[in-house]
């Protein structure tokens, strides 16, 4: 009986080791998805959409699974967690994504636990194990190696640096995002504060496009009934299959096992950038690539 039940607890973990892996695989399409998106939307527009919409389907769960109450000082976090981290930094990485395309614009989010890592040591006074620090210094060794690469696409390399600008603001907009939902979320469920930190950000992207007078003009393409539907199927990609299904990974397997599986979407872009976007890869992304998401499993391990 004891074997039996070592082999189902054995099989439970590969199914959520391999749920983890279809979320980092979820990120990946979105990432393509929204890079062809940019075809027809601005990166405001996109950014406005995603947290609109990914809003409403987490509202419309949570009116069925029920609301918990949430104290004034945690939505506060969790609201200002949302505007800098999603209302402005996810703006960034659309803007990045447009300048750089998807397998570089994923690249530089590998950087993003290296920030929150040197982050909660400066602000939380937190100590990182040696092998955290080997991991901070391979991702940066191995994004660096990748995007200093010569240009491969037909983009003009004119854009790299602007690019590589917007994806480094985002990662820092991410880093100052967690520190924020890492004092907010501690005793409010996940679900509760995804829906509270898009629905911030919702509000204060409408409230800037109001404030610019440019709201008007960015949701003119959503009149066209298929770029709605094509955004709400990105956004079903990105809240339900990326965000969801980490979730779940993570509440059944350890953080240093969740975590790593689920920061492999680089890894993911490689191939649909080759087969959807007709990228050419070098021997050396696709090991700049392997380096920077090593180091990261690192870093994801330690903590």
């Amino acid at each position: 009986m004891m074997g039996f039940a070592a082999e189902v607890n054995m099989a439970g973990t590969w199914f959520y080791c391999a749920l983890a892996l279809l979320s980092a695989c979820s990120w990946a399409v979105g990432a393509v998805l929204w890079r062809k998106l940019g075809e027809h939307l601005s990166s405001y527009a996109m950014n406005l959409a995603k947290t609109a919409l990914g809003s409403l389907f987490l509202g419309a769960f949570l009116l069925l699974a029920g609301m918990e109450p949430i104290s004034a000082r945690d939505l506060l976090y969790l609201a200002l967690s949302g505007i800098v981290g999603i209302a402005i930094g996810d703006t960034f990485f659309f803007l990045a994504l447009m300048e750089l395309g998807p397998r570089r614009a994923s690249l530089i989010g590998s950087l993003n636990p290296v920030a929150i890592a040197v982050t909660a040591v400066l602000l939380l006074g937190e100590r990182p194990t040696a092998g955290t620090w080997i991991g901070i210094v391979a991702t940066t060794i191995g994004v660096g190696w990748v995007l200093w690469e010569r240009a491969s696409t037909s983009q003009g390399e004119n854009n790299i640096p602007l690019g590589i600008r917007y994806g480094l603001l985002s990662v820092l907009c991410t880093a100052g995002a967690v520190i924020l939902a890492k004092v907010g979320v501690a005793s409010v469920p996940a679900v509760h504060a995804a829906f509270i930190r898009l629905a911030a950000a919702a509000a204060g992207l409408v409230a800037w496009g109001a404030w610019r007078s440019t709201l008007a003009g960015s949701v003119v393409p959503f009149r066209k009934p298929d770029v709605v539907a094509k955004t709400a199927m990105v956004v079903v990609v990105v809240v339900a299959g990326g965000f969801w299904l980490s979730l779940v990974a993570l509440k059944h397997l350890d953080a240093a096992l969740a975590g790593p599986l689920n920061s492999t979407a680089p890894l993911f872009i490689l191939p649909l950038s080759v087969i959807f976007l007709k990228e050419r890869l070098s021997l050396r992304s696709i090991v700049g690539t392997v380096i920077a998401v090593c180091g990261v499993g690192l870093i994801l391990a330690g903590i």
